[in-house]
């Protein structure tokens, strides 16, 4: 019979009392400031699936949340990110360095009315957020970490707009490339300072070349990802990283493969067929 960690039950069972509130979609009120409509509502499938699914509510909230009414003098707390993350013992992220990044990104140099207040989960959103996974497809990647750019740049997504209409085709670079690729420092594999539009490279070579930028990044990332899961010959057989900017059919490379392997088989035979009939005139000889 399977045993279950209590710590695990005890966390699952105060997300659950959260949840029986937070989890309908219509939980709202409206702000006594500004007179918006603040939404309450968590997505319960997306929190057990999210990098924070075995964190505890009051973790991050007040713990006076956890009785109700909600006492009024429980205010929303400022939530620091670092102040959890900055001891994370995972080599894949240098907090420290993030932290940097960020205060020289547009979005915290900004003095825009609304880029005030911008924060890690300004992007991050802590009920939803989760690190890509090895098998994550790059599509489905590059689409997740853009919706999070185009959930603030909305203006982007409209056909009239004429942000960048010096790209060609850019409904297919979307789909393909990170916002984060073009605008992130070329020579920095991190992707936390994010640069202004003016400040952004807007060369095609940098990307459609040998060494383009995107083999050092998401590119390359799944390269290493893919090696460990599969092997290395599964990887040069079967990879996604191919030649950046191309149109790929899975199916046209699986035949490309079949017709090497019966190219090799026909050469094999044809030389063993030659040796044994070699063999059989000197045997008659």
């Amino acid at each position: 019979m399977a045993t279950t960690d209590p710590e695990l039950e005890r966390i699952a069972a105060e997300q659950h009392n959260c949840l029986r509130c937070h989890a309908m979609p219509t939980l709202a009120y409206r702000s006594p400031t500004d007179g918006e409509i603040v939404d309450l509502s968590i997505d319960r499938n997306a929190l057990a699936h999210s990098a924070h699914a075995e964190l505890s509510c009051v973790e991050c909230h007040h713990r006076s949340y956890t009785r109700y009414p909600h006492p009024r003098r429980a205010a929303p707390r400022d939530f620091d990110c670092l102040g959890c993350h900055r001891d994370d013992a995972d080599p894949r992220f240098a907090w420290d360095h993030i932290e940097t990044e960020f205060a020289h990104s547009v979005h915290a140099r900004s003095e825009a009315p609304n880029a005030e207040g911008f924060s890690c989960q300004s992007c991050h959103h802590p009920h939803r957020f989760r690190t890509t996974q090895i098998g994550d497809p790059l599509t489905w990647i590059v689409q997740e970490h853009n919706q999070v750019c185009l959930s603030c740049h909305t203006q982007l997504i409209s056909a009239a707009s004429a942000s960048h209409d010096w790209l060609p085709n850019r409904a297919a670079h979307w789909d393909a490339v990170r916002c984060v690729d073009c605008h992130t420092p070329a020579d920095d594999h991190a992707n936390h300072r994010i640069l202004a539009a003016e400040d952004s490279p807007r060369d095609c070579v940098g990307c459609h070349s040998a060494d383009a930028r995107l083999l050092a990044r998401l590119y390359h990332f799944r390269s290493e990802e893919d090696i460990a899961r599969t092997g290395l010959i599964a990887k040069a057989i079967y990879n996604e990283s191919y030649v950046v900017g191309m149109s790929r059919s899975p199916l046209l490379d699986r035949l490309s493969l079949a017709i090497l392997v019966l190219v090799v088989l026909m050469l094999t035979a044809h030389g063993v067929g030659r040796y044994l009939v070699h063999r059989e005139h000197k045997r008659s000889s």
